[in-house]
């Protein structure tokens, strides 16, 4: 009899799409689980199925892992851009304090965070960097939770606003850092200074372009229209694609065109854009690939610094917050809730730590092995702590 030659071999061999369909399937699922039997954020069952894609060392859903890296950072890209756009900078002309406050939550967490990894007798350059990191709070996490719940209100509206002013401050201080970092591995002067303003520099005026080309796209296309979505989900592909062959920060770069766009967007033409089901998207794979770094040996060895950075991180930002409730105008309840709003670490950290490691391979290694575990561990609890904060505040609108 013929050999069937035309049936495929056995076992079937899944290429990356369908790892993606099924990894996408799952995450979905969990997430309806954790919302409806467990009252908890969508988040948390996104963040379990990156947790066990990575119990997984080779196999169909193991390949995912390798490829990616440019789907994260795409989709953190999309969801930095949305939270800038939702950044009203007459607010802090209107009240000068909420920059007082975001600075000095930021500050406090920062010097607690890097007190204590002095007392763990980390090298200085090391604790700059993995306090700087944790100091900023997850734009994502928020972003999440408030879709999901609906939540539009003053402690919502601080949240985005606290989580991108201190995604820019630990740029400015990751930049000075990594200037420290060239000039102990004997760099020469130039490396040295031209490096971190290439970087802080280029990654600002990649942003104004962005923003620029995104405002004058949607100049010419009918408001409402869903091709303005699209023009612009084009142009934050383009920015993420020029940041990586120019060695740019995508965080600040689109983040920083987001602002922009708002601030420059005098006839309102991106108010009523929605990213719709693709933001969503863009969540679950964030959150997917924030779960798939969980590394058994690592996380156990660096989980003890990590939950002292954690504790210490929550108690500069609880300071921070309290210190400035009353000038700010919000009351000391409200600044309880807004503290734990903030408990979020940021997503950003993977990147930041990526590119440190293709830089100094070794600090990277020691970098991702308390910053990442610290991520992995707060991104279980923050996502609850949040929902929580935001239905005490009344802000949130659920079924």
């Amino acid at each position: 009899m013929e050999s069937l030659h035309f049936l495929p071999a056995w076992p079937l061999s899944l290429d990356p799409l369908a790892c993606f369909g099924i990894a996408l399937f799952i995450a979905v699922s969990l997430g309806e689980l954790a919302a409806r039997w467990l009252r908890l954020p969508r988040i948390t069952g996104y963040v379990v199925t990156g947790m066990l894609l990575s119990l997984l060392p080779s196999g169909p859903l193991g390949e995912l892992r390798g490829g990616a890296h440019l789907i994260f950072e795409l989709a953190f890209a999309l969801l930095l851009f949305e939270l800038g756009q939702r950044i009203d900078l007459g607010w802090l002309r209107r009240n000068p304090w909420l920059l007082a406050g975001s600075l000095g939550e930021w500050l406090l967490a920062f010097l607690a965070v890097g007190a204590l990894m002095l007392l763990f007798q980390l090298p200085p350059l090391l604790t700059v960097l993995v306090a700087a990191l944790a100091a900023s709070t997850g734009p994502a996490v928020i972003l999440g939770v408030s879709r999901d719940s609906g939540a539009r209100g003053q402690i919502s509206d601080r949240l985005m606003l606290f989580s991108a002013l201190g995604s820019c401050y630990s740029f400015v201080v990751l930049g000075l850092a990594y200037a420290w970092a060239y000039q102990e591995h004997a760099a020469s002067w130039q490396i040295t200074l031209l490096h971190p303003l290439y970087l802080v520099g280029g990654s600002v005026v990649l942003g104004a372009a962005a923003a620029l080309l995104v405002l004058r796209t949607l100049a010419r296309i009918r408001p409402g229209n869903s091709s303005q979505t699209l023009a612009a989900i084009a142009v934050i592909a383009l920015a993420v694609a020029l940041a990586k062959a120019l060695d740019l920060s995508t965080v600040v770069a689109l983040l920083f065109a987001g602002i922009l766009s708002r601030s420059l967007d005098r006839e309102r033409r991106l108010q009523p854009m929605d990213f719709g089901l693709l933001s969503r998207v863009a969540l679950i794979i964030v959150f997917v690939a924030t779960g798939t770094l969980l590394q058994a040996e690592s996380f156990t060895t660096a989980l003890l610094p990590a939950i002292g950075l954690l504790a210490a991180r929550a108690l500069g930002k609880g300071i921070g917050i309290f210190a400035f409730a009353r000038p700010s105008g919000i009351s000391l309840r409200k600044a309880s809730l807004l503290s734990i709003g903030l408990l979020p670490m940021s997503g950003a950290a993977l990147l930041w730590v990526e590119r440190t490691a293709s830089i100094w391979p070794e600090m990277g290694a020691q970098l991702a092995a308390i910053v990442l575990t610290a991520l992995i561990v707060m991104e279980m609890l923050a996502p609850p702590a949040l929902q929580f904060a935001l239905r005490r505040a009344d802000e949130t609108r659920e079924d």
